[in-house]
């Protein structure tokens, strides 16, 4: 299934089981996102920020008024929107109400998945193109992945956003690990974090992200992670996918900096709302097997990686192995390959200017603007390669040292 075929579904569920159920069943047909809160205006503002396919609703047969009013509403809102219901058991009189309703159908809790699978395929070809298209307006996404913390991604992220900004308005979201580095080497101070962000969703506007994002004198945009980001912080991934969506229209590019989350359930909410994704890697093998490790668990978790592609950082030519066999490595294109730049990098952390502005002919300047060239182009997807040498001898590592 392509990146623009794989579908979203929003479960409005009461029951953990019903959720697993659901997920377990169309993990094959798209991602299941819980509604956080059953109300109207939360469900359609979360399907627009998805771009939902169908939304299924669980009753319970024996009090079903307050599911009757909701799916009423999401009907009156969205009514090319599939919705279907799900419940334990089914009379005929619940039949009745629910189909009055406009509901498309219903399965009970417990179906064999190729039976449920059926049913949403017979659905979303007919509604899908009317609404799906939703999720593709506004701004692209990038993310820059890596599984190692550090410098190496923050340093890429905001000059990367600074190359685009040229071009675009841009937004750094700076959420990686360690978390605020890209505002200190850009010498940014800001009272609004990420958090601040979702905490605030209704209030997300023009106004709010000139006076309350970070500022710099390019015009780029930057939001960051608070130091302490997890204390205290309750969001839901509905809040995220509104928050994004939200940014969305409000700038033509997002650079995200994700480095150093591998393994995160956060890192896979946010890379299933991305268009493109650069996995940053150093030429070394403890550098490439941790990334091997990242990219396996992101597939295993089906994020798919059609737009993604491959940076090698700190390179060196003359040395083993070369660029291309490391992304070959990855099954992924390589799109460029960055000098170590040592002591212009340590200029930028320290001096709150970027290297465009000191060193702006460093190897390292000049090959961030071409990748930044190449974004800017409409990506395309690529098939995924077989993997080389480096792959059989980082997985030999790998195996060997599981083992021990």
């Amino acid at each position: 299934m392509s990146e623009r075929e794989r579908n979203c579904f929003i479960a409005i569920t009461s029951t953990q089981e019903c959720m697993q159920w659901l997920s377990q069943s169309l993990k094959d047909e798209g991602e299941v996102i819980p509604a956080d809160a059953p109300s109207i205006e939360r469900v359609v503002q979360l399907s627009d920020a998805i771009g939902a396919s169908t939304i299924f609703v669980q009753l319970n047969p024996l009090d079903y008024r307050q599911e009757t009013l909701l799916i009423e509403g999401i009907i009156a809102a969205k009514p090319f929107l599939p919705v279907i219901i799900v419940a334990d058991s089914f009379d005929q009189n619940l039949l009745l109400t629910v189909m009055r309703l406009g509901a498309r159908d219903f399965i009970k809790i417990g179906t064999r998945v190729s039976e449920v699978s059926a049913v949403v395929k017979r659905l979303i070809p007919r509604d899908a193109a009317l609404h799906a298209t939703q999720a593709d307006q506004g701004g692209k996404i990038t993310a820059v992945i890596s599984a190692r913390p550090g410098s190496d991604s923050p340093m890429l992220a905001l000059h990367l956003a600074l190359a685009v900004q040229e071009t675009e308005p841009t937004l750094l979201l700076d959420l990686g690990i360690p978390h605020g580095d890209a505002m200190l080497y850009l010498g940014l101070t800001a009272s609004y974090s990420f958090i601040d962000a979702i905490r605030s969703l209704r209030r997300i506007d023009s106004t709010l992200i000139q006076n309350g994002f970070g500022k710099h004198k390019s015009g780029l945009t930057v939001l960051s992670m608070p130091e302490d980001p997890w204390t205290g912080a309750q969001f839901t991934a509905a809040d995220v996918y509104v928050l994004l969506r939200s940014l969305r229209r409000h700038f033509s590019r997002i650079i995200v900096n994700l480095g150093g989350m591998a393994g995160s359930d956060f890192l896979l909410l946010l890379l299933g709302n991305v268009d493109q994704v650069i996995l940053l890697v150093e030429q070394s093998v403890p550098s490439c097997r941790q990334n091997m490790h990242l990219i396996k668990h992101l597939r295993e978790e089906k994020v798919l990686l059609n737009n993604a592609g491959v940076v090698v950082d700190h390179y060196l030519s003359k040395m083993p192995p070369d660029a291309e066999s490391i992304a070959q490595s990855f099954g992924l294109p390589l799109l460029t390959t960055l000098s170590s730049s040592g002591m212009a990098r340590l200029a930028t952390m320290n001096s709150g200017e970027s290297m465009f502005d000191l060193s702006p002919n460093d190897p390292y300047s000049l090959s961030v603007r071409k990748l930044a060239e190449k974004l800017l182009d409409a990506p395309t997807s690529h098939t995924e390669k077989k993997h080389g040498l480096l792959h059989k001898l980082i997985s030999a590592v790998t195996h060997t040292s599981e083992r021990h």
